[in-house]
């Protein structure tokens, strides 16, 4: 990954580009900010620009014998850590990244963009807890102690840096003070799950989320239609990543089911939520992820309608909008923000493995319970 092939963000490049030129590279800094900004493509396209040869700032020239290298993530002096599971009837403590370093060339390629969560599910670690141990973290240390091969620099980037857990302590040290020519790069979505005293060795640099010009050139060459492009832009709120998920799920009927879940609840037709509750069940983790995560955005948007009393600034397509138009007869903004509760407890309760028929149908009877409880105040 190159700047060039990144959309928009120019203030973000701009300053790395500023770093590299006046020489004020970092010995750890901390790529992060809001889900969806291109942090691990940032990251991967500035550890190539601090290894090509012939680089003017931030762009490189893209033919030296680093370019290609690190273009193809085989580059002898840059290294990648990442969270894994247990792998090939090895025990989890002798588990690292190399034994997946394979997966994780081909996961970038293909979804560059993505999260750590379609990371795990890349690797088929849903059902597994996945972090980086602490051999992991003796393997970075060691890597670094040694000279660098072909570079200006040796550099590690750890993607995924919530994950060190306390074993990150052990980094501390070589964070602080590291080995000669050494730069450290940190990727994290989750800036506040990152032990502070790794976070106070960081240059933490926050990168925001892209500017829907940027979203509608990185969607142009997959979306022909540009009134379905501009809807997809909209919904997708600076967060390429959601964007992406938007095309791969746009025949999703996301927003029937949570319109009969609606009806049925405040009617209370028993019958109909435990069938809308077995269809939920028999979706897969990824799939139920997503239909909670819309649920979060439908409600977001639809409880700043309720604010604006108007829906022309809202982030909802024609038919979202005239359904949260018929829905302000009925539902209040209290109720809207009790349910979203609810559908982000889903969301922990779906990465914990919960029984998905106990979860879904307890959430039907949530629903029904929050609109029952507003009638009878009403």
């Amino acid at each position: 990954m190159y700047f060039k092939d990144l959309p928009g963000q120019e203030s973000s490049k701009a300053y790395l580009d500023g770093l590299i030129k006046d020489d004020r590279i970092p010995h750890a800094i901390l790529f992060t900010g809001p889900q969806g900004n291109g942090k691990l493509a940032f990251a991967l396209a500035f550890a190539a620009a601090l290894l090509c040869e012939e680089k003017e700032g931030i762009e490189v020239c893209g033919v030296c014998t680093h370019c290609t290298k690190s273009l193809k993530y085989i580059h002898p002096d840059l290294h990648f850590s990442f969270p894994v599971c247990s792998k090939e009837g090895k025990t989890r403590e002798k588990t690292t990244s190399n034994d997946f370093l394979v997966e994780f060339r081909s996961f970038v390629k293909e979804g560059i963009f993505s999260g750590v969560d379609a990371w795990s599910r890349f690797i088929n670690a849903e059902n597994k807890a996945i972090n980086i141990n602490v051999t992991e973290c003796n393997q970075i240390i060691k890597s670094l102690g040694l000279r660098k091969y072909e570079g200006r620099y040796k550099i590690q980037l750890i993607y995924g840096a919530e994950y060190l857990s306390k074993e990150g302590n052990r980094l501390l040290k070589l964070i602080e003070e590291p080995t000669p020519d050494t730069i450290i790069i940190l990727v994290s979505d989750f800036q506040d799950q990152i032990l502070n005293t790794i976070k106070s060795r960081c240059q933490i640099f926050k990168i925001p989320p892209f500017q829907d010009e940027a979203i509608d050139q990185f969607l142009s060459e997959k979306v022909t239609d540009q009134k379905q492009r501009e809807e997809m832009v909209r919904l997708s709120a600076g967060n390429i990543t959601l964007a992406s998920e938007i095309h791969q799920n746009d025949e999703s009927d996301y927003d029937e089911i949570l319109l009969n879940i609606f009806r049925s609840a405040y009617t209370s037709n028993i019958t109909k939520m435990l069938s809308l509750s077995d269809r939920l069940s028999n979706m897969n983790k990824k799939e139920m992820e997503g239909f909670c995560l819309y649920t979060l955005h439908f409600l977001k948007e639809y409880m700043r309608v309720l604010h604006l009393q108007s829906t022309d600034l809202v982030r909802l397509s024609g038919k979202e909008k005239s359904t949260a138009l018929k829905m302000t007869r009925s539902i209040t903004f209290d109720m809207a923000f009790l349910i979203a509760e609810l559908m982000e407890q889903n969301i922990g309760n779906i990465h914990r493995n919960a029984n998905k028929k106990i979860l879904w149908s307890s959430t039907m009877f949530g629903i029904e319970e929050i609109f029952a409880k507003n009638k009878i105040a009403s």
